[in-house]
């Protein structure tokens, strides 16, 4: 590992002719998810580097492959482990190998996110990791110590662990030991970056070391080495790390959604990689059932019938016995409430939906022998196939949302506007500058006229549809958004009957 920012950066060396390589369970006949990223690095790319007023040799006469492991069932998807094989085609005088990482906790397009971080080192498991302790706080709102009170946008805690390394002192072909841990720490924000190969390697060494933990939050950058080897061309050598991820490090004072520590999960780790990496198939979820309704034929005015069959659970996985419906009138994260159960025998139901409002429904495919039901949002939800192009494509079909209408009616004293007054949203907006307001329980064919207080005719609106609902997008004829105020709307059908009746429009800022 070098790394100066431009001529030395083995991350900057072109990969060997290739592509990068995904593989998926499919291809290594996994009964579960798993992703595997593959792809080399040849340090013979950058024959030549300016070092001052030398030129230097570049080549360091290193073929680097790098392999990038995940697995996509509960408990064990809190980390991503990462096995690099390194051939040697000259020799090397003590070689040290190490991984660097730029641990944005937040999003590093917003420097208000990750600039409130700390770096941090665990004399215990020895390993540096980056924090995250006011939880990103919404814009205006103060920094509070707990995520009930902010927008939870980043893990709490992220670490660099080895998990096995040549023993240092002994051959650089030696097998991996998973007793090794990393030999140097450090960390560094941009105002003390690295600037040339020298200094690299003196981080890497542990010759030059900043003490953990800094004084101040930062957006911090951390680096890990172990060595010295003696390196011989000719030799290989294998390198396992992973990066690792918690709500909060050691304690679960601050977290709320129970996904368990930083240090737990470096364990967990641990114990995975000296286990040989094997998921038991008690732990493998059943698959959540891929819902994707036929809206002509499953969506009446107000209820959705659900179907989850035919139901594909995962080969070699615990098998559902029975399934649970959840229900949102909020948005496709929930909350979640649920709305009904059933055995293994029933494979749809009847969701009642609310006129003018998106219902979100997900069933979980449940086992409760192994007290283990599927996620939605988890991996094992997210089966990938090629598409006729070829690409990986998930499966996003586990949660549908379906907005409630009503039936036709012949009888306009029931209309109905809803919102009614509009203030600032509505629950059927799903766009951020969506602005929508709903016409209820009309007649199949109407049309629907919305004036202003002085009797202008701002839109009109030609209804005609076997349901009873009808929205309105809030524009004029013309294209223009309308302001707050109140409006009158008249409703008239091909029989000449009519129906008066006002609503209000407080539209707030989007």
């Amino acid at each position: 590992m070098g790394s100066d920012g431009s001529d030395a950066d083995p991350a900057q060396y072109d990969t060997r002719d290739e592509q990068a390589v995904v593989e998926t369970e499919a291809d290594v006949g996994y009964t579960f998810p798993y992703r595997r990223l593959t792809m080399h690095v040849n340090t013979a790319t950058k024959p030549f580097l300016v070092s001052g007023a030398d030129t230097v040799d570049g080549d360091m006469g290193m073929d680097v492959k790098y392999e990038w492991h995940q697995w996509g069932v509960a408990d064990f998807d809190h980390w991503v482990f990462v096995h690099v094989t390194v051939a040697f085609s000259k020799d090397i005088e003590d070689f040290y190998w190490g991984w660097m990482s730029d641990c944005d906790m937040g999003d590093v397009h917003v420097p208000d996110v990750y600039f409130d971080d700390f770096a941090g080192w665990d004399d215990t498991y020895k390993f540096a990791y980056m924090r995250d302790w006011d939880y990103d706080p919404l814009p205006g709102q103060p920094e509070r110590q707990f995520t009930a009170d902010s927008l939870w946008l980043s893990p709490g805690a992220i670490a660099q662990i080895l998990l096995a390394a040549p023993p240092v002192g002994g051959p650089v072909t030696a097998s991996p030991d998973n007793t090794q841990r990393w030999v140097s720490k450090n960390y560094w924000d941009w105002n003390n970056d690295v600037s040339s190969v020298q200094n690299t390697y003196d981080r890497i060494t542990g010759t030059w070391e900043n003490p953990f933990p800094p004084e101040d939050a930062f957006d911090y950058r951390i680096l890990n080495g172990v060595g010295p080897y003696q390196v011989l061309a000719g030799d290989t050598a294998h390198f396992w790390m992973a990066y690792v991820v918690g709500e909060g490090y050691d304690e679960s004072e601050h977290a709320t959604f129970g996904l368990g520590t930083l240090i737990s999960h470096v364990q967990d780790a641990h114990d995975f990689y000296d286990g040989g990496m094997v998921i038991p198939s008690s732990a493998i979820p059943p698959q959540a059932p891929d819902l994707n309704p036929n809206l002509a034929a499953d969506v009446a005015a107000d209820e959705l019938t659900v179907h989850w069959a035919p139901y594909n659970s995962i080969a070699g996985g615990t098998v559902a016995d029975s399934f649970v419906v959840y229900t949102s009138a909020i948005s496709r994260l929930g909350p979640w409430t649920r709305y009904d159960a059933f055995d293994n025998s029933v494979t749809q139901t009847v969701v009642k939906l609310i006129p003018g409002f998106y219902t979100y429904v997900w069933v979980q495919a449940y086992n409760v022998a192994g007290d283990i039901g599927s996620n939605p949002y988890a991996l094992s939800s997210r089966l990938y196939e090629s598409d006729e192009s070829g690409i990986l494509r998930a499966n996003y079909e586990t949660i549908v949302s379906v907005i409630g209408n009503t039936a036709a009616e012949d009888n306009l004293s029931r209309v109905s506007v809803a919102p009614n007054p509009y203030v600032g949203s509505n629950e059927a907006e799903l766009d951020e500058y969506d602005t929508l307001i709903g016409f209820h329980h009309l007649p199949e064919k109407c049309t629907i006229y919305i004036y202003n207080l002085l009797g202008n005719l701002v839109d009109l609106i030609h209804h005609d549809s076997p349901t009873g609902s009808e929205f309105w997008d809030m524009t004029t004829r013309s294209g223009e958004s309308i302001s707050s105020g109140l409006y009158i709307y008249r409703i008239t059908t091909e029989r000449g009957r009519e129906k008066v009746g006002k609503f209000a429009v407080l539209k707030g800022q989007r």
